[in-house]
């Protein structure tokens, strides 16, 4: 037992000498706690209790699980025709099975990501993925308009869940410095979707049937069902800290469900930082969609492509989103890693955690990158497809489209989950929100235009849409975290 040293009179070099001996053991057994997860600078304790092999494979799951959303909106593409010549209806009554789908994806994700803060990510995972399965055989047994309508609503309020949940997941595991890359393998889901659904569904839509794209679409979400009950584990911050020792940060508070507006949620737009960040996100996936929904089109009326090559021209795009997230992810960690010191994370109260000192807006250093990428590809396909011009050349600009889109997209959204770490799950619902509702609006405004005023003009005025919230961006790159303290929101860790 060490004594204390009496007022006036020195420590002993006995007490000093076992001082420093139970100082050196403290060191060495905090130093053991590293075997599971990165260490928070001078945490001692573990940011989640999930070796690096888990947190990977959580990661591929919930990336696949992404992927069910764009591919239930993009595989049926190709078929529409078809489709709309079965049910014997209009070509505007068959656009409701798109757009219904489209707005029921900007919806539904708030619900589900409030109810993942509150019961956790696993159980919403698995419940809808059971209402994806209903919805997508309701699609394959519909032989009416309405019947499909309805179904692709169901269909689409299942598929969405993971839009807000699957980021929340990745904050729950990955510290701030570490979530660029596993947020990079998220988006390759959502971003992925657009490209290899027109491909998948083409070749099944012209070989067995249109039909067969919905119970493909069933066989997908039963084997997602099963991998979140058997494998996948729960990994919301506040659930996992009642059963394992670790960081005490960025753990959300036990709300009520009455507590869990999602109308509240939608009104962090009233920061400025979120409202920009929210119009860069809309410009940038509305422009991505609707050039995403409108390829089939060029491919197989201006340059003569059958439909299972059209579907083919995707993977010049879907190529460049994986290029993007893979350098884009690791650009972004270089970033943060590069502005942690020993002194920028600092020791704070036991109940608060840490105060971080690298500003959120650090995330963004390379933002513009990615979108200028992004606007190139946009404007240069827009003339190419005018002119009629090399379709080689139209796929080069689609795969600069696709690597700059998930370039950007991961500076945005990983941005928005710094601001709100402890809302993380709900903050991307909203984002969800704001860009499907823009995209519902300009894919249904895109074949007027195309028709009045051709391809050219058409994506120009969409390349100055989104240029112009990149100009706008750029004050919260670079006067964003004065804008915060003055107007919020504040950074809360919890």
């Amino acid at each position: 037992m060490i004594e204390t040293p009496q007022e006036g009179r020195q420590p002993s070099q006995e007490t000093i000498k076992s001082t420093h001996t139970l100082d050196s053991s403290r060191k060495a057994s905090d130093m053991t706690m590293d075997a599971v997860c990165s260490k928070n600078m001078n945490n001692v304790l573990p940011y989640c209790p999930f070796s690096a092999k888990t947190r990977v494979m959580i990661v591929v799951i919930i990336a696949l699980t992404g992927l069910v959303s764009p591919l239930s909106a993009n595989m049926y593409y190709p078929s529409i025709t078809r489709v709309r010549d079965d049910l014997h209806t209009t070509q505007s009554g068959i656009t409701w099975t798109v757009t219904s789908y489209v707005i029921a994806m900007a919806v539904f994700p708030l619900l589900w990501s409030n109810l993942a803060d509150y019961v956790g990510r696993k159980p919403v995972y698995a419940f809808s993925m059971l209402i994806f399965i209903c919805g997508s055989i309701g699609c394959a047994c519909s032989q009416s308009l309405p019947a499909l309508v309805a179904s692709r609503i169901v269909q689409s309020a299942g598929a969405s869940a993971v839009q807000g949940a699957g980021a929340g997941t990745i904050s729950d595991i990955y510290p701030r410095e570490q979530r660029g890359t596993a947020l990079g393998l998220y988006y390759l889901g959502p971003l992925l979707g657009p490209c290899l659904g027109p491909l998948i569904g083409g070749y099944i839509g012209e070989g067995v049937g249109w039909r067969w794209v919905f119970w493909v679409l069933t066989i997908w979400g039963g084997i997602m069902f099963l991998l979140a009950i058997l494998v996948l584990p729960e990994t919301h911050r506040r659930i996992v800290a009642e059963k394992h020792a670790i960081q005490q940060v960025n753990i959300p508070p036990l709300l009520g469900l009455k507590d869990n507006n999602p109308l509240e949620d939608v009104a962090t737009i009233r920061y400025p930082v979120v409202a920009l960040a929210m119009l860069h996100f809309a410009m940038l996936f509305g422009t991505y969609f609707t050039n995403a929904t409108v390829q089939p089109v060029a491919y197989e009326g201006i340059y003569g492509l059958s439909q299972g090559m059209s579907g083919l021209c995707f993977l010049s795009s879907g190529v460049g989103c994986v290029v993007g997230s893979t350098i884009g992810g690791r650009v972004i960690d270089l970033l943060l890693q590069r502005h942690h010191s020993v002194g920028e994370l600092e020791a704070d109260n036991k109940e608060r955690g840490s105060t971080i000192k690298v500003p959120a807006e650090t995330r963004l250093g390379a933002m513009w990158a990615g979108s200028a990428l992004f606007l190139c590809g946009v404007v240069i396909c827009g003339w190419l497809l005018h002119y009629k011009l090399s379709l080689a050349g139209v796929l080069v600009s689609q795969f600069f489209i696709g690597s700059g889109m998930a370039f950007t997209f991961q500076s945005l959204g990983g941005y928005l989950i710094d601001v709100f770490p402890t809302k993380s799950a709900r903050i991307t619902g909203v984002q969800n929100f704001w860009r499907s509702a823009w995209a519902a609006v300009i894919v249904q405004l895109s074949p007027k235009m195309l028709e009045n005023i051709g391809w050219g003009w058409t994506y120009t005025i969409m390349f100055f849409l989104t240029f112009t919230s990149l100009l706008l961006m750029q004050l919260v790159v670079y006067r964003g975290e004065a804008m915060r303290q003055r107007y919020g929101p504040s950074i809360d860790t919890r």
